[in-house]
C-alpha cells in the first residue's frame, strides 16, 4: 500500500509538472488515512499580456507638435530647459551673481531634473509639482519683462537680454504644454507602461 501511495503521488507531481506557467492550489482531504482520497486542483493561468493591448491598436493619445507622444516629448524638452538652466546658472554665478536669479536657476534645475525622472517613471506627482513651479517661473519671468528698466540697459545688453527672455518663455510654454499633456494621458489612463508599445510616437525614430 505504501509503494502505491508513492506510485499515485509521483503520477500527481508528474501531472502538476505540466502547469510550469500556473499556480496550483491542491487541496487533498485524508490523503494518508484512508481511500479514495479527494483533492481538488485549480488552475489559475497566469498571462504577462497586459490588460490593455498594447499592439495592433491605434494610437489614443496626443502627439506633440505632430512630432512624438507626450512622454517622449516631455523628457526632450526638460532636457533641453534643464541643459538651459545650468548654462544660465553657470552664465549668472560668473557675471552678476545674484543671489535670488542664482536661486531661481538652481531650483528649476532640480525641478527639470524631477520632471524627467517623473517622465520616465509615469509619476504624475513629481511631474504636477515640477509643472507648478513651471509656471510660476513663466509667471515671474513676464513680470520681470514689464517691469524692467529696459532703458537702463545699452542697445546691445537690451537685445541680447530680450532675445534670451523671448528663448526661455517659449521653451517654458512648450514644456508645460508638453507635460499638461503627459498628466492628462497618464491620468485617463492612456499612457502607461502596458499602454506604452501602442503610445510611442516619434516622426524619427520610433523607440
Amino acid at each position: 500500500r505504501r509503494s502505491s501511495r508513492q506510485t499515485e503521488t509521483a503520477r500527481l507531481r508528474y501531472l502538476l509538472s505540466f502547469a510550469s506557467n500556473c499556480w496550483t492550489v491542491l487541496d487533498v482531504h485524508q490523503f494518508e488515512r484512508q481511500r479514495p482520497y479527494l483533492f481538488h486542483v485549480y488552475w489559475i493561468m497566469t498571462d504577462d499580456t497586459p490588460l490593455i493591448p498594447a499592439e495592433g491598436r491605434k494610437k489614443q493619445g496626443h502627439r506633440v507638435l505632430c512630432c512624438c507622444d507626450s512622454r517622449k516629448a516631455t523628457i526632450m524638452v526638460s532636457f533641453v530647459a534643464l541643459v538651459l538652466s545650468i548654462l544660465g546658472l553657470a552664465a549668472v554665478s560668473m557675471n552678476n551673481p545674484d543671489p535670488i536669479i542664482i536661486s531661481s536657476y538652481a531650483i528649476a534645475v532640480l525641478f527639470y531634473i524631477l520632471v524627467i525622472c517623473g517622465a520616465i517613471r509615469y509619476h504624475t506627482c513629481a511631474c504636477i509639482l515640477s509643472m507648478i513651479w513651471i509656471i510660476f517661473s513663466l509667471g515671474w519671468n513676464i513680470y520681470f519683462a514689464a517691469t524692467n528698466n529696459w532703458d537702463a540697459y545699452t542697445q546691445d545688453e537690451k537685445n541680447a537680454n530680450v532675445i534670451a527672455l523671448s528663448v526661455i518663455l517659449a521653451w517654458q510654454v512648450l514644456v508645460i504644454y508638453a507635460l499638461g499633456t503627459f498628466i492628462h494621458e497618464v491620468h485617463k489612463g492612456i499612457m502607461s507602461p502596458e499602454t506604452h508599445s501602442r503610445e510611442k510616437y516619434s516622426c524619427c525614430c520610433n523607440v
